[in-house]
């Protein structure tokens, strides 16, 4: 499992987020070949991450935290016209979205499982603060 430091895991998560912007149709914006490099927890496999939620990996729970949460952030920061892609739902309901996701996607990594959770969530933001 990677390892990194709580602030590096929120900065990848905004460059992870980063590449949300360019979404004409909500489709996952990569290099010309398709690809994208993922920092931090955005590099593990869903299989981890649900690991780190259970608890097999103790001490990685605030960076699976943390990088959601950041990642989060990032999306309300950098997509347009949005405030809160969550709409008004704490991030433990992501949380819990992402990793259901994952238990469905093992072998995708966390950045592309928060990567669909923001697309599913992006028709139903916040624009401006309620």
């Amino acid at each position: 499992m990677p390892h990194g430091d709580p602030i590096a895991s929120a900065a990848a998560a905004v460059i992870a987020a980063a590449a949300l912007v360019a979404m004409p149709a909500l489709v996952a914006a990569k290099s010309v070949e398709g690809r994208f490099v993922a920092f931090g927890p955005g590099n593990w496999s869903c299989e981890d991450a649900i690991a780190v939620a259970q608890g097999d990996h103790p001490g990685s729970q605030g960076k699976l935290d943390g990088f959601i949460a950041g990642y989060l952030t990032a999306s309300n920061v950098i997509l347009k016209n949005t405030y809160d892609i969550q709409s008004g739902e704490p991030v433990s309901a992501a949380r819990k979205a992402v990793l259901e996701f994952c238990a469905e996607n093992p072998r995708v990594n966390l950045a592309n499982a928060l990567a669909v959770h923001t697309q599913r969530r992006y028709p139903d933001r916040h624009s401006v603060p309620r």
